[in-house]
């Protein structure tokens, strides 16, 4: 995980930009009572944030802009014969779009930390935006890839070569995404999750009159219709994101697709809307029965557009 340490990116240094400070602090702790979580801060900050992550949280020395671990990140893939490696995809802001002078090194950070090879690859992208089930089928969507403002003149039959030889998969399914409409051009993450191979869920919506809702509408037809790596159709479990929420706040997302598998539990937002919290967690309890649901109030990390997902990024042990 990062530390957010850009004020100005949260109205400058006050009441808002503390609170999205200790909602981090509070991530990090939930998940610590269940594995190991590192915590990648500048040492002048780790007083603060040992007080908000609590003890069971490793403080790493590296400066960061913002908590988006998950793009900043770097993607940790093993060979053939179980080496662990990290696939470092250029952060660059989602196309210029923030400051990121420390998060562009945060994935060679991270990676030097452990202790493994740092894969370079001339595509800029996030790990946001892509999904992968762990038998040879990733799925993403074209917004995010196929865009100038990160891979500029490349088609998507040659990024999909790159993202094979990057990653050892097999079959990548594109679906459309929308540029613009969010600061990371559709990420995959925030629509389609894979919740294991042949299973998926997704983000529905009745209220979005946006283009987000035609692209998702389009995502669906496209995976009903489309087999895996492995040749199996999927099933496709909807989720409702939730309407009557805490939090009015214009950028707020609202989706419970964007939630984190851990060892042993599975974190999740809930939003404040009893219908909708109740709901999604009866559907993360059946779909997950292995995994106890921690459901956590995070809405200053929703709220700027991101979720659970987006602020943590799994390696392997």
């Amino acid at each position: 995980m990062c530390w957010p340490s850009t004020p100005a990116i949260y109205g400058g240094q006050g009441a808002y930009y503390e609170s999205v400070q200790a909602s981090i602090g509070r991530l990090a702790a939930a998940i610590a009572e269940h594995e190991p979580v590192t915590v990648l801060a500048d040492a002048s900050v780790h007083p603060l944030a040992a007080r908000l992550c609590g003890p069971r949280v490793e403080l790493l020395d590296a400066a960061t802009d913002d908590m988006w671990a998950r793009d900043s990140g770097p993607v940790f893939v093993r060979s053939a014969t179980g080496a662990k490696a990290a696939v470092d995809f250029n952060f660059n802001a989602w196309g210029g779009k923030q400051r990121h002078a420390s998060d562009s090194l945060v994935a060679r950070a991270i990676a030097a930390s452990a202790g493994c090879d740092r894969v370079e690859t001339h595509l800029v992208g996030e790990g946001g935006g892509l999904e992968y089930d762990g038998d040879g089928t990733l799925i993403l969507t074209e917004s995010c890839w196929v865009n100038d403002n990160r891979n500029p003149g490349l088609s998507r039959s040659e990024i999909e070569v790159e993202l094979k030889r990057l990653l050892g998969v097999e079959t990548v399914i594109w679906t459309p995404g929308v540029r613009g409409l969010d600061i990371t051009d559709g990420h995959i993450d925030g629509s389609v999750r894979i919740v294991r191979p042949g299973v998926l869920m997704m983000a529905f919506n009745p209220e979005d009159t946006t283009e987000n809702a035609d692209a998702q509408a389009e995502a669906k037809t496209i995976l009903s219709r489309t087999r895996d790596a492995r040749g199996r159709a999927f099933e496709i479990v909807e989720i409702e994101d939730a309407m009557e929420t805490r939090s009015r706040g214009a950028d707020f997302f609202s989706a419970y697709t964007n939630y984190y598998v851990g060892n042993g539990a599975l974190y999740t937002p809930e939003f404040g809307d009893a219908r909708a919290d109740r709901l999604a967690r009866a559907a993360f309890e059946r779909l997950y029965p292995d995994r106890r649901i921690v459901a956590l109030n995070l809405d200053r990390i929703y709220e700027n557009g991101g979720g659970v997902h987006c602020v943590t990024q799994q390696e392997p042990a």
